[in-house]
């Protein structure tokens, strides 16, 4: 639904909506020995106008060792936006994420909030945002299920190096209202730089803590991934 009444949306001003699509991949094999293979894939489009804005963002990082999986972590996320003036607009967003070797088979979420951007430069980009919602979410193990209620804060910067070449940060708080003690963070550093024209190498670091872990589980995943991004 969300999607459907953006893009109704954004294609009502077709003379003055910005679409951008961009895709990662990246890939590692080895052979002897060690048998390893890791495989990590995302895609983000981006359609924007001066009244509305809808973004959907997906990945996934998938790795076997020895024949047997030992990652496999997927994400995405559809987001609409409604611009009051040049610097806030209200959001609403859906998210789904399946990490099952953190105990998580799957999470869905749904929230809304305010964003303020408090810089809008040429170069740098920093803004705030933040909100509340609902959680869905089910464990690897059988009957192992919760909802709840949690709130939403974020920052995101984005600053440009050069031409083409961008440093961005993002930093995600999310607090669970029924359980003071399950706050999880999500932390995202990337570097993109051009190689050719629409093609750059770009290198991520994520971090995701989860103050209340399944039984049985770490608190704290860290990802670092490279790989080359296309611009279209």
């Amino acid at each position: 639904m969300l999607f459907l009444l953006t893009a109704l949306a954004v294609a009502a001003a077709p003379d003055t909506t910005k679409t951008a699509l961009t895709a990662d991949v990246g890939f590692v094999n080895t052979a002897g020995n060690t048998s390893l293979t890791t495989f990590n894939f995302g895609n983000k489009f981006e359609a924007t106008s001066p009244a509305w804005g809808f973004v959907q963002t997906f990945s996934s990082v998938i790795g076997s060792s020895e024949g047997e999986t030992t990652t496999s972590l997927w994400r995405a996320a559809v987001r609409g936006d409604r611009n009051f003036s040049e610097r806030v607009s209200l959001y609403v967003l859906s998210e789904f994420d399946r990490n099952r070797f953190a105990g998580i088979s799957s999470r869905y979420g749904e929230s809304a909030g305010l964003a303020v951007k408090l810089v809008d430069s040429e170069r740098t980009r920093l803004s705030a945002e933040a909100g509340a919602g609902y959680i869905w979410q089910n464990a690897t193990e059988p009957g192992q299920s919760s909802s709840f209620s949690a709130g939403r804060l974020a920052g995101i910067l984005r600053q440009k190096l050069g031409e083409r070449a961008e440093f961005s940060q993002t930093l995600e708080l999310l607090p669970n209202f029924k359980a003071s003690d399950d706050l999880r963070i999500n932390s995202e550093t990337s570097l993109s730089a051009p190689i050719a024209a629409g093609i750059s190498m770009k290198a991520s670091y994520t971090i995701r803590h989860d103050g209340l872990p399944e039984p049985g589980f770490e608190k704290t995943d860290r990802i670092f991934t490279t790989g080359v991004q296309v611009t279209f």
